[in-house]
């Protein structure tokens, strides 16, 4: 086991190679530890009573005394079980917060890792519409997401192009909020609610999907009335549901 894990998990450095020597070698006296591990013997019975404490190790009385780490399996059973509670108490600290109005500003995300998980937290927040342009080759990194945003009941669109010039991703979700950059390893990409943005956004995955609509054969409504282009609209999601959206995500 990794003394570097063990500390990330909130021991210390000689906590945990106490640990990791305990469960090594199994049940040792405080001589025995300091002489299998770097724990400095004149501090190991301290380090092994701290353990106690904090329930990662049990105590056998005696002259001397002997002592036996925990199970693996109870140990990251406790962590996992503290980690969530925390969790738990800062997410609804968090929540509580009000922050300020930010809807006409732009914010970067740096790296391709960093854009795509944050494409996908937005994917789980659609609850109406989801509009993606996306290179054929990054489709994968984001299919999970769409599923399940169609399996809500979302409107999903999906526009891909194979072997771009420069890979880029567009996405829109509910027509409120934006993400437009590149897809390289060192690209950046702009969050924002800026209505110019979602305007553009907007704009262009109605050109996009009125291309793909018009090359399929299915005829525009005959009057420009706002009423029948809204109506051809619905019928025109609903059809992107049925067939676009399986053919690419499935």
């Amino acid at each position: 086991m990794s003394i570097n894990q063990l500390q990330e998990l909130g021991l210390n450095k000689y906590e945990a190679e106490a640990y990791s020597t305990l469960l090594t070698h199994g049940p040792l006296t405080g001589y025995e530890l300091g002489k299998r591990s770097q724990v400095p013997s004149s501090r190991s019975y301290d380090v092994l009573e701290r353990l106690c404490q904090k329930g990662l190790a049990l105590v056998q009385p005696g002259e001397p005394v002997r002592y036996q780490a925990l199970e693996p399996a109870l140990f990251l059973n406790r962590v996992r079980t503290s980690m969530e509670e925390a969790l738990a108490i800062l997410a609804s600290s968090l929540t509580r917060v009000e922050q300020p109005d930010s809807d006409g500003e732009f914010w970067v995300v740096r790296g391709h890792q960093h854009i795509l998980t944050r494409a996908q937290s937005l994917c789980a927040t659609a609850g109406e519409t989801l509009q993606l342009a996306i290179p054929e080759g990054s489709r994968d990194d984001l299919a999970v997401s769409l599923a399940q945003a169609s399996r809500r009941g979302v409107a999903v669109s999906l526009t891909t192009e194979q072997a771009p010039a420069v890979p880029t991703i567009s996405l829109l979700i509910d027509g409120r909020v934006a993400l437009l950059g590149t897809l390289v390893p060192e690209g950046q990409a702009i969050l924002s609610r800026n209505p110019a943005l979602l305007a553009l956004l907007t704009d262009f995955f109605c050109q996009s999907q009125l291309a793909e609509v018009t090359s399929s054969g299915e005829q525009l409504p005959a009057t420009s009335q706002e009423n029948s282009w809204l109506e051809w609209e619905k019928r025109k999601q609903l059809r992107l549901r049925k067939s676009h959206v399986d053919r690419h995500i499935a």
